[in-house]
């Protein structure tokens, strides 16, 4: 894909315009957040028996080729949805892909995947299979088969296209305009219109012909088709390919209406007739024309589709890398321990032990590890152990444990609610998350880290002629916003900016298919109000006034989602952030055992970690734009100050909205909405503080391993995403080359030495 084709908002242009978010917005964790390794959400086995001894339960070698089946199987997955007419308005969760409906019309997505089919057929052509095992011969084999019957099933789509295009003439178009959608295309409104208007005619005349037909007025008998025969089958087929293309052109109505001025006014009418039309058309195929049909099987001739163009980047992995990946011996020992399969990769997702257990369950497993010969195990199983022993030993922490009674919390008249965690929570609660700092030495850490950002702050307001008032420099960029419509194109801009980056710099392993399936969706007027900020994951969800909106609201909206504080973000949501962690999550599923967590250490603290990566690498290469990213940068300082204050009961709520004012630059509505989710939503009190300190623990564990030059940039980020989701100590375990112990002390400190306070 050219990327450069699809910007349109010019580059120049970034220095003088900015797109606004307030907290960062992510997607939210789906479950309320507790310690990855303590936090007990998973379900519990139906047996607490645990196993006296492990040896047995070692996994034998798995099929060599076991990923590389799954990459086919998701990439495909994606690719579908790529195309897809019918598809609606976005995928639900991350990495999920809908369904194909029975009849699609998308002759892009026949080419698009005859391509796709071809390249992996020539890619195993090359693989040795006389060095594979029997079990990993019997996979390829499989997988080879596999895809001559998708390739074959591509044909026969074709003829199905080919069989109801006599009766749906003006099909193409509108899987045109939806494609191009989801293809992240601008929309001319204008040309749509005349568009959704030649349509509307051209289902006129079509049925017209139709009806003279049943009625037997053309001397040709009743349904003989109008370009081959069209049987009772192909007339159902016709119709339920209208009700996909009739969804299809709803979503892409959605998409723009009312956040698109130019694209109301000319498409309402037209878009409202067409979507009658279709409606009508279609009642009228599948109630009155089939059943008079023939039962004459389709006898004209499908036009061929080819495939599409050879791709500049190549679509198949290394599939030796994949065979050679080693394999996780105690992928089984860790499932019975979890007792639940959970999540890879996705927020919220977890596999710790089910709440509820009794005390003798984890002594029970501490000793059943013994029976494990420790050096013997794989580096990825060792960790694996230590997991389940350090796991254990919190959960019996935690029965031991007694919080403070109703820890004080600082009081205003704001009448925001929620409970202090009290000092002691917090402690229990960092160790559980192997943090081994108390909350007094964190908080000293975001003020240093806070100090730096205003000091960077200063360079930056005064290369934009505000001398050291940071303060005027954010309010200049609170302006630089997109006027309504342009919204989603220079978004569009920021995610492919940020992809061919990534790419240049040759920093992580990008898919063709990752960058090719970004998506994007605009946020309700209703979402809004308690989210004004962009969200991302399997897309992007965009927030931007629409024409419904109040005055202020509109105002705020787009000052809040201006250029410089997106081009921060944007890569946060969606690559190399959250919607890569999911991509390459569901991709390298059974690499390694289950032993992640709902996390945000790792779930927020990854796409953080790359906002403070790409600033030291110089990415924002505009004064307003390094402004738009320290805001956000002192927004994390902030939320470590003002979350762990307010649950030591330093601070009241009021204080933490006056410091977001007064420190951040934040306006007094987004911050008391900041504050007010961060204390009476579902969030665990450590939440706000583990965007930051993950980002911290992940670039600490960067200067150890690339900047001593025992991994490049790609290979460490490579290796994190195929580990998945776990608290970063034990991604530090499995990547470094320190010897492992069974009884060693996985704590780190990653920021180094800090006053005891």
């Amino acid at each position: 894909m050219d990327h450069a084709k699809l910007r349109s908002v010019p580059k120049r242009w970034f220095s003088s315009c900015v797109f606004v978010v307030l907290a960062s917005s992510c997607v939210i964790f789906s479950v309320v957040f507790a310690p990855s390794i303590a936090a007990l959400q998973s379900s519990a086995p139906t047996d607490d028996t645990v196993p006296s001894e492990l040896r047995s339960l070692l996994a034998k070698p798995d099929s060599e080729v076991r990923l590389v089946v799954l990459r086919y199987t998701t990439d495909r997955a994606t690719l579908n949805g790529n195309y897809e007419a019918g598809r609606g308005g976005g995928r639900g969760g991350r990495g999920a892909t809908p369904a194909v409906p029975a009849v699609s019309l998308s002759t892009n997505r026949i080419a698009r995947l005859k391509r796709f089919d071809m390249s992996w057929q020539a890619a195993l052509a090359k693989l040795d299979g006389a060095a594979l095992s029997p079990a990993a011969k019997t996979d390829l084999d499989a997988l080879k088969t596999r895809i001559q019957t998708n390739l074959d099933q591509l044909e026969a789509d074709t003829k199905t296209i080919g069989e109801v295009t006599s009766v749906l003439p003006f099909a193409q178009p509108l899987v045109q305009l939806s494609e191009a959608r989801l293809r992240l295309e601008d929309v001319n409104s204008q040309q749509a219109a005349g568009v959704l208007t030649d349509v509307i005619s051209q289902i006129a005349k079509t049925r017209l012909t139709l009806e003279a037909r049943l009625e037997g007025r053309d001397g040709k008998g009743p349904a003989i088709g109008v370009m081959g025969v069209i049987g009772k089958d192909s007339a159902v087929r016709a119709a339920d390919a209208l009700d996909g293309l009739r969804n299809a052109l709803t979503a892409w109505f959605n998409f723009y209406n009312g956040y698109d001025p130019i694209f109301t006014w000319w498409i309402g009418m037209p878009y409202t007739k067409t979507d009658e039309a279709l409606q009508s058309y279609a009642a009228f195929l599948r109630d009155k024309f089939a059943p008079a049909a023939p039962a004459e099987a389709f006898r004209g001739t499908a036009t061929p589709i080819t495939p599409s163009a050879p791709l500049a980047l190549d679509e198949v992995p290394d599939l030796k890398e994949l065979i050679a990946l080693p394999q996780d011996e105690m992928r089984e020992v860790v499932q019975r321990f979890v007792g639940t399969a959970g999540g890879r990769g996705g927020r919220g997702a977890t596999n710790s032990p089910g709440a509820g257990r009794p005390r003798r369950f984890y002594e029970s497993w501490i000793a059943a590890l013994q029976t494990l010969d420790f050096d013997a195990l794989s580096r990825n199983a060792q960790v694996d152990y230590l997991f389940i022993k350090k796991s254990s030993e919190r959960q019996l922490a935690r029965l031991d444990f007694v919080p403070d009674a109703n820890p004080p919390r600082k009081t205003d008249d704001t009448g925001i609610p929620g409970a202090a965690r009290g000092r002691s929570g917090l402690l229990f609660d960092l160790a559980d998350e192997m943090i081994p700092y108390t909350p007094e030495q964190l908080i000293a850490l975001a003020n240093k880290e806070f100090d730096w950002c205003e000091e960077e702050m200063k360079k930056a307001s005064r290369q934009m002629g505000f001398g050291d008032d940071g303060k005027k420099a954010i309010e200049k960029v609170k302006t630089l916003h997109v006027p309504p419509g342009a919204q989603p194109a220079m978004i569009r801009g920021l995610l492919f900016e940020a992809v061919d980056y990534l790419r240049a710099k040759d920093l992580i392993t990008v898919p063709q298919i990752a960058s090719e399936s970004l998506h994007m969706s605009m946020m309700s007027p209703e979402a809004q109000l308690s989210n004004p900020f962009f969200l991302g994951g399997a897309q992007i969800i965009v927030s931007y006034p629409t024409n419904t909106m109040e005055y202020d609201a509109r105002l705020q909206s787009m000052r809040g989602n201006n250029i410089p504080f997106s081009h921060a973000t944007a890569f946060h949501e969606m690559i190399p952030g959250h919607n890569l962690v999911g991509f390459m999550g569901t991709r390298y599923a059974g690499y390694r055992a289950r032993i992640g967590g709902s996390t945000p250490f790792f779930g927020e603290g990854w796409p953080l970690y790359w906002e403070l990566t790409l600033y030291d690498l110089g990415f924002h290469d505009t004064p307003e734009e390094r402004v738009g990213a320290l805001f956000w940068r002192m927004h994390r300082c902030a939320r470590i100050i003002f979350s762990l204050n307010f649950h030591m009961g330093l601070w009241s709520p009021k204080e933490a909205i006056d410091f977001l004012v007064d420190r951040v630059g934040h306006e007094r509505d987004n911050a008391t909405a900041e504050v007010r989710r961060s204390f009476q939503g579902g969030y665990g009190p450590l939440y706000q503080a583990a965007y930051l300190l993950g980002g911290l623990q992940l670039r600490g564990l960067r200067r150890e391993l690339v900047d001593s030059r025992q991994m490049t940039n790609k290979q460490f980020h490579d290796e994190i995403l195929r580990q998945g989701t776990m608290p970063i100590a034990l991604i530090r375990l499995a990547l470094t080359k320190q010897k492992l112990t069974r009884d060693m002390n996985v704590d780190w400190k990653f920021y180094g030495e800090l006053p005891s306070q």
